[in-house]
C-alpha cells in the first residue's frame, strides 16, 4: 500500500519547452538573416525555390560561388564547420577544403556536374583548418537570373557523424 505522504508530484516544466521553441526560433532567424544576405549578394535574384530550399533543408555551412568557382559569400556555419573565417575563405575554390584523402572520382563527379550547369548531391572528405577530417553532405545549386543566366552556385552543407 502506498502511503500518500510519500508520494511527490513535481510540476511540469515548461522551461524544456521554452528552449525547445527558442532553438526552432532561432533557426528560423539566423534563415531569414541568411537569406537576407545573400539577397544583397546576388542582387535580389533569389528565386521562391531557394527561397524555400533555405527555410525547409537542414544545413550547417552555406557557401555562395561565382561561375569560377570562387567564393564570394559564407555564412558562419562554415566558420563552425571548417575553423576558417569567413574572409579567409573568400576568393578562394571550395577545393581548398579538399585533400589527399578527398576522392578523385567524387571531385571528378562534382566539376562535370558544374561545368553543365547541373547541381550535384552527395558526400565529400574535406579538412578544416587543424588537419581534422571530416565528412560532408553537399547540395550544390545552380542559381540562375530573371534572364534565365546561370550565375551562381550555391552549396549547403552538413557535417556527418561517423557511424
Amino acid at each position: 500500500m502506498v502511503n500518500e505522504s510519500n508520494i511527490r508530484i513535481s510540476p511540469l516544466l515548461s522551461f524544456d519547452f521554452y528552449l525547445e521553441n527558442y532553438h526552432k526560433l532561432m533557426g528560423q532567424l539566423r534563415k531569414e538573416f541568411e537569406l537576407k544576405q545573400m539577397r544583397s549578394i546576388l542582387r535580389n535574384n533569389i528565386g521562391d525555390n531557394i527561397q524555400h530550399i533555405i527555410k525547409t533543408e537542414d544545413y550547417e555551412a552555406l557557401v555562395i560561388t561565382d561561375l569560377n568557382q570562387a567564393i564570394v559569400w559564407v555564412n558562419d556555419g562554415f566558420t563552425e564547420m571548417t575553423g576558417y573565417h569567413k574572409n579567409y575563405a573568400l576568393g578562394k575554390k571550395p577545393s581548398f577544403l579538399q585533400g589527399e584523402k578527398t576522392s578523385e572520382a567524387t571531385k571528378q563527379k562534382i566539376r562535370e556536374k558544374l561545368k553543365t550547369e547541373h547541381g550535384y548531391e552527395g558526400s565529400i572528405l574535406n579538412y578544416r583548418k587543424n588537419g581534422e577530417a571530416y565528412r560532408c553532405r553537399i547540395k550544390i545549386i545552380p542559381l540562375y537570373d530573371s534572364k534565365k543566366q546561370l550565375t551562381h552556385f550555391i552549396a549547403l552543407e552538413r557535417e556527418l557523424l561517423a557511424a
